[in-house]
């Protein structure tokens, strides 16, 4: 099989000639599995200045991955898979996420099965990528705040994909990252508040 950065550049190739939508990516690269669709859908987040995104693929993920945790196959909603991509948006998001796979690709293989194998531990990857989703979905304006949960989905459904259980652990570890850094604003903003409200 093709490794998956050729196939991503093929889809590429087609994009530049006209837009696409999700259905059609997902048909064309149906044989990866659903981790690829996660990682289809999280790519946007990588790319600044993507409107509209935001809400029905943080939606999407986060759906996703509680289907994993059930132990259910992962779908799209029809909203998701009609979803057209104009072509310069579509070349950026291919693009980056083309060089993620292409540094993933260079590094992963099998390894720490006890990190991927079983109802459990696919049921926590699954939780963890629906709490990446939870912030995609949400509009929190907090810089930086999408890296981090992006990062981590494509850990987890790249680990997912190569059978990796490194990639699932520091998957883990980005959406523990994601948490801390949001609780931090939010105690910054307490405290910054409680402070003003002293003074006045």
């Amino acid at each position: 099989m093709p490794r998956l950065s050729e196939d991503l550049h093929i889809l590429l190739e087609e994009a530049r000639l006209r837009p696409l939508c999700v259905g059609e990516m997902e048909a064309r690269l149906q044989s990866r599995g659903f981790a690829l669709l996660m990682m289809l859908l999280a790519a946007p987040f990588l790319v600044p200045s993507v409107p509209g995104l935001s809400t029905p693929f943080g939606l999407a993920i986060m759906g996703m991955g509680l289907r994993l945790a059930c132990g259910r196959k992962p779908w799209l909603p029809q909203s998701v898979l009609r979803r057209e991509l104009p072509s310069r948006v579509l070349e950026r998001i291919l693009r980056g996420l083309i060089r993620v796979v292409g540094a993933m690709e260079r590094v992963a293989r099998p390894r720490w099965a006890g990190m991927y194998e079983g109802a459990l531990m696919r049921a926590l990857i699954g939780l963890a990528i629906a709490s990446g989703g939870v912030f995609l979905f949400l509009p929190i304006m907090v810089p930086v705040m999408n890296t981090l949960p992006t990062v981590s989905i494509l850990l987890l459904a790249a680990g997912l994909m190569e059978r990796d259980g490194l990639f699932i652990l520091a998957g883990y570890g980005f959406g523990v990252l994601a948490w801390v850094y949001f609780g931090a604003w939010i105690w910054a903003g307490k405290a910054g508040f409680q402070a003003l409200h002293r003074l006045f």
